[in-house]
């Protein structure tokens, strides 16, 4: 039996912030409505910016790429903030 690993998206890993519903007339004439989003707080609590950041100085899980998806696997991401939380505790 092979182990299935987890993957998270961006969206799971950074905050998002909100987004204000927006109104627009197509070419057409149709009247379309862009649905509004409530911030949301990622794993990490950092930017996306902050996240490839520290990704391009070897900081965090390099991501894996699956079609055009960039995905990290649950497991790495684990052991990252495992290994932060046990240097965090002993500085305390």
């Amino acid at each position: 039996m092979a182990l299935v690993d987890q993957y998270l998206r961006m969206a799971d890993l950074a905050n998002q912030p909100a987004r204000t519903a927006k109104t627009y007339i197509t070419k057409s004439g149709q009247k379309r409505t862009v649905t509004a989003k409530a911030a949301t707080r990622g794993i990490t609590g950092f930017s996306i910016k902050h996240i490839y950041h520290l990704m391009n100085e070897g900081k965090f899980p390099k991501c894996v790429k699956i079609g055009r998806a960039s995905l990290w696997r649950l497991s790495d991401i684990n052991q990252w903030l495992e290994s932060h939380n046990t240097t965090n505790s002993s500085e305390v």
